[in-house]
């Protein structure tokens, strides 16, 4: 059994679980709360909005199989690296524990009252389950971070290139970071956390916020006779293009976020970065005498057919 299957079956199981825990969970508890049931709190933790109680019923249980079979098919989905599996076991880990104590906490605070707006208040309850859900996380990165890398049979792994004369030839390689991707889930899983309490137009900022790392959180990088162009996100967008003519070549180096500024587009005085995980980055050296790293797996390739790309250009 692979890697892969086994993540698809423990993920799917658990993402399963959780659902019928949350369903039937709410519904024993379904004769003793008013119809509609407090569903929103203010700053204050009193009660401030309402839902009827089918609704409840429908979008949690609803809500969380969305998220964890996003979770669960991005680690199926990378699933050859440890890391890729290790961070979609956290996000299942942490989205279960929180959407179970956020169900929990609502159920007790509308237990046996005879309508909504008598509803318990709400304020510092949530923190004991934001701590048990990031604790849940925690360990559902140890759960999945287990095994090798399983290396994966590219088409750019084979013999050095060497570029016949009119030949043309294009590279494609792509880097994930399961950090920042983590981390959008937790800044969305805050900013609905922080919804029980606050307006909607206060929690924009965050949920544009977590939207934002996770659109950014990884990136397709292509190399042909244009130059060398970085996308992000399955979107494709935002995208940076460097023409060759701009580029005197190549090499590969490893660094660390840190040493060049940090995660994500740094630039600093001498250098510009795309960094999504440290390790191995494609290093180009510009004609403008700055360098450009870029973190991306298999480096040495696309750094060979630029250099065989700049030679040509050169002899032209």
């Amino acid at each position: 059994m692979t890697y892969r299957t086994r993540f698809l079956a423990a993920s799917g199981l658990w993402v399963v679980a959780v659902a019928a825990v949350l369903y039937f969970g709410i519904r024993a508890f379904r004769d003793r709360l008013p119809d509609p049931i407090a569903s929103h709190w203010g700053f204050a933790g009193a009660p401030d909005d309402s839902t009827s109680l089918a609704s409840f019923l429908i979008f949690v249980p609803v809500g969380w199989l969305v998220l964890g079979s996003a979770a669960a098919g991005y680690g199926a989905r990378g699933w050859r690296r440890r890391r890729t599996r290790a961070a979609a076991g956290a996000i299942i880990a942490t989205g279960a524990l929180f959407m179970i104590g956020l169900a929990a906490l609502t159920v007790w605070a509308n237990l046996d009252v005879a309508e909504w707006r008598q509803a318990r208040s709400m304020n510092w309850q949530v923190i004991p389950v934001l701590l048990i859900a990031a604790l849940a996380g925690r360990l559902g990165w140890l759960a999945f971070h287990r095994g090798p890398d399983e290396a994966a049979q590219d088409a750019d792994e084979g013999p050095e290139l060497a570029l016949k004369p009119g030949q043309r030839a294009v590279w494609l390689a792509s880097v994930s970071s399961p950090a920042l991707r983590a981390g959008g889930w937790l800044v969305l899983l805050a900013a609905a956390a922080a919804a029980v309490f606050l307006p909607w137009p206060i929690v924009l900022a965050p949920l544009l916020a977590g939207a934002a790392c996770l659109a950014l959180s990884s990136a397709r990088v292509q190399i042909d006779e244009r130059g060398v162009r970085v996308a992000f996100g399955p979107q494709r967008w935002p995208s940076r293009l460097i023409p060759l003519a701009k580029i005197d070549g190549a090499r590969v180096e490893t660094r660390r976020p840190l040493e060049v500024g940090g995660w994500g587009y740094r630039a600093l005085p001498s250098s510009t970065a795309i960094m999504l995980r440290g390790g191995e980055c494609l290093v180009l050296r510009l004609t403008s005498g700055r360098d450009f790293y870029i973190s991306v797996d298999h480096a040495e390739r696309g750094a060979e057919l630029i250099n065989a790309l700049v030679t040509e250009r050169s002899a032209l």
